[in-house]
Parts: C-alpha cells; structure tokens; sequence
C-alpha cells in the first residue's frame, strides 16, 4: 500500500517538484526535487522522472543483476539529457534535481539517492535516514566542523554537492535493504524534513493511517512556513 502528496507550499509561485508512484510501471517509487530557476527547476524534475519511468517500460526484470544495471543506465540517462538542454538552451543553464527512487524486488527495497531529497525507514519505535545527503552541510557534519544542530540554521544548508543534471557524468550507487513487515518507507524532499522535525514525521505516521498521515504531514509542513515545495510518498509494508 501506498500513496503520495505535494504541495507548491507557501512561499512559491510554483512546484518544481515531480514524482511518480506504481501504476503503469510497477514496483517503482521515484521522488526529484528540482533548482534552477523559473521553470527550469520545474522542467529537470520531471526530465528525470519521465526518462526513468520510460527506461523501465522497455525493460524486463527477471535477476538483481539486471535490475540494478537498469537503475543505473536509467538515472545515467537522465542525467546526460539533462545536461545537454541545459547547455543547449540558456533558459534552463544550470538547471538540476534531487533523485529519490526506490524499487522493490524480491522483498528486498533496492534504492539511489542524490541530493538531499530523503528515504527514510520507519517502525514503531524510531525513524531512521537510509540515505545520506550530497550536501555542503552533511559534508561539514562529517568531518565535525559543525554538529546536525548547527546544520539546520545553517546559511548555506541548502547547497548541494551532487544533482542530477549538473555536470556532465554522475556515478550511481545503487543500495538495498531487506524490507521488513510492520515497516514504513518515506521519501521526502527537503521541503518536509526542513519545515517538520523526524520526531513528529514518527508520531503523525505512527499515529495515522497513511491516507491521512501524508495530509497531515502536508498541513503541518504549511503551518510551519512552507517555505519550499513539499512532496512525499509513502509505502506502508503490513
């Protein structure tokens, strides 16, 4: 089961956020978050989704194997298209995304991540990021120039160091973890986890079925400013 909602938020004019959940290609979960100005940002979100999805439909999946070599080519391929319109048309020079895809298979979640869009995994008990952000800030936590307090009051938290779209070639690494029963996965972009803190993403989730869960997460993205696009998916394993 699952489901998935965004919202232009408070703030912006519009949402440069895309996503995609199962339908007509199963089995895939697919989160971006694009930058890049007027439209830009808007268009390279759902370059991305769209050239990902349209990859697997030609594709069979019968091994891992296979499986994780289409994730790889599709983001790859997303990544160079891209690219090549923002070289090619100086209305979209610098555009890029955040990618947050998920794929299940075997009973395993086989996943990519780039920016600093999140998948998290939930229980009853706590909440843990299974992704690490490609951000200016994660890097600084990590060599401990400042701690996860600092980070989020940061001035330049929201610079990233990797995006799809942004240079010309990007390296993939494709991750999976055992899904397991009675678990929630969500993936989010940041314009959640920067407006509502994990403790309470925990409770509202824990406390709620995800139908209404995800519409309470929305409301008190808004409530608390709003000040970026929000969009999340989740996939509830009963």
């Amino acid at each position: 089961m699952f489901v998935a909602a965004t919202d232009k938020g408070c703030i912006r004019d519009n949402n440069e956020d895309s996503y995609y959940i199962p339908g007509k290609i199963e089995n895939i979960f697919i989160l971006a978050d694009g930058m890049g100005g007027h439209l830009a940002g808007e268009t390279a979100s759902q370059m991305a989704v769209q050239t990902i999805v349209d990859y697997f439909s030609e594709e069979n999946i019968n091994s891992d194997e296979e499986l994780e070599r289409v994730i790889v080519n599709s983001v790859k391929m997303a990544n160079e298209k891209i690219f090549n319109l923002s070289r090619e048309d100086m209305k979209y020079r610098g555009m890029g995304t955040t990618l947050s895809m998920c794929y299940i298979y075997d009973g395993y979640l086989y996943y990519v991540n780039i920016g600093d869009s999140r998948i998290y995994e939930i229980n009853c008990d706590e909440i843990n990021q299974i992704t690490t952000d490609d951000s200016f800030v994660n890097y600084l936590i990590q060599i401990g120039e400042i701690t996860e307090q600092e980070a989020k009051e940061h001035p330049k938290k929201n610079v990233l160091t990797k995006a799809l779209g942004t240079s010309e070639t990007i390296e993939v690494t494709v991750n999976k973890l055992k899904i397991n029963k009675n678990t929630k996965y969500l993936l989010c972009s940041d314009g959640l986890t920067n407006m509502v803190d994990e403790k309470e993403i925990l409770e509202i989730i824990n406390k709620y079925e995800i139908e209404i869960a995800k519409d309470k997460l929305i409301k008190e993205t808004l409530l608390n400013g709003g000040i970026d696009n929000v969009t999340l998916i989740i996939i509830d394993n009963k």
